[in-house]
């Protein structure tokens, strides 16, 4: 089978720290690459044994020579290159959050049904190991009825591992602040997780440091359709270190995710004769954000002609929440999903 032809736009951290080595890794064929910023474009794509560059996104579907892309830009972006992706029949993998509105989401979600082609949201913290097997413990119901979940998600900023891309802190081009960036993945991996959908969100916002009007920390409380509670911490300004980390309680015991992928996940329940069972479990892998498995999911998909691993359907549940949590910030009340669909279709 010939390699899967893939182009990449967006050449800032994502794409070279997963998606570029993530195709490779999956052997794929990286095309060509696109960015109209970067000036070392050449030169990451020499990197990445990519030989076509392109400053304009339109002439690189122009001119062609793939059937996939994988979107890696600004999220104000994500939604019109994605559309015209689909219309020109290509597959699309695109980095999240998906959009910045709904409305946005629905016509990615309608262009691809109508096109027939893959439109894939990468939730990449799916594909982590520890995540992965947290999901096979949970769906096994060791832990029985799920009553309380508590994520932290938090580091320096977008601007340390990143520090070109200031668009994290503008409102016209990332939507939201560190909900859309860090909370988009802890709402997204509690209703992975739970198997339920978020059904209303309360949230607190601050910004402590970073020069924006997009909230650089916040603190959200998450009710789930099968009565499940979960609290959400997540902010841009943890020093010395960082934190992602997830626990979950039901009746019978807990499951601890610890951020250090060398540290084991930890499972603690009590079995049906009444005896505390305490198990240790080491998730081992060289993919530790997950980028990789979803790169590998999406061209498989692609391969066996079979429908997106994490579609855009998934996608709008996870920014319905996020846009409930940013509401939330602005009205100090609790907004339920209802309401936002109301606001935003």
């Amino acid at each position: 089978m010939s390699p899967v032809r893939v182009a990449v736009i967006g050449a800032g951290q994502i794409a070279q720290r997963g998606h570029l080595p993530g195709l490779l890794e999956a052997g794929a064929e990286i095309t060509v690459l696109c960015d109209n910023s970067l000036p070392q474009l050449e030169e990451i794509g020499a990197k990445f044994h990519v030989h076509r560059v392109y400053r304009d996104w339109h002439a690189m579907l122009d001119a062609g020579g793939f059937e996939a892309v994988t979107i890696c830009t600004p999220p104000f972006l994500h939604a019109e290159m994605a559309i015209e992706c689909a219309r020109r029949g290509l597959h699309v993998l695109v980095e999240k959050p998906m959009a910045v509105s709904l409305q946005q989401c629905d016509q990615m979600i309608a262009a691809s049904e109508q096109a027939g082609t893959i439109l894939m949201i990468s939730h990449n913290q799916r594909f982590m190991e520890a995540h992965r097997l947290a999901k096979e413990i949970l769906d096994a119901g060791l832990l029985g009825r799920l009553y309380l979940a508590h994520g932290v998600f938090g580091h320096g900023g977008p601007e340390v591992w990143s520090p070109t891309q200031q668009w994290y802190f503008r409102p016209d081009r990332a939507g939201a602040g560190v909900i859309a960036d860090l909370g988009y993945h802890k709402l997204d991996l509690i209703r992975w997780l739970t198997g339920q959908e978020i059904t209303a969100v309360g949230a607190l916002g601050a910004t402590f440091e970073k020069q924006t009007s997009l909230e650089d920390s916040a603190v959200m409380l998450v009710h789930l359709s099968e009565g499940t509670l979960a609290t959400i911490q997540v902010s841009w300004v943890f020093r010395p270190d960082w934190e992602n980390s997830l626990v979950l309680r039901g009746e019978r015991g807990v499951l601890a995710i610890p951020t250090d992928a060398s540290q084991p996940l930890r499972v603690s329940y009590i079995s049906s004769s009444g005896q505390v069972i305490e198990s240790t479990h080491r998730c081992d892998s060289g993919d530790t954000s997950g980028w990789f498995g979803a790169i590998r999911a999406f061209l498989t998909a692609i391969e066996k002609s079979a429908p997106a691993p994490i579609d855009g359907k998934e996608g709008r549940a996870v920014m319905a929440a996020v846009l409930a949590a940013t509401r939330s910030i602005q009205k100090h009340t609790i907004i339920s999903i209802t309401e936002v669909e109301t606001i935003h279709d």
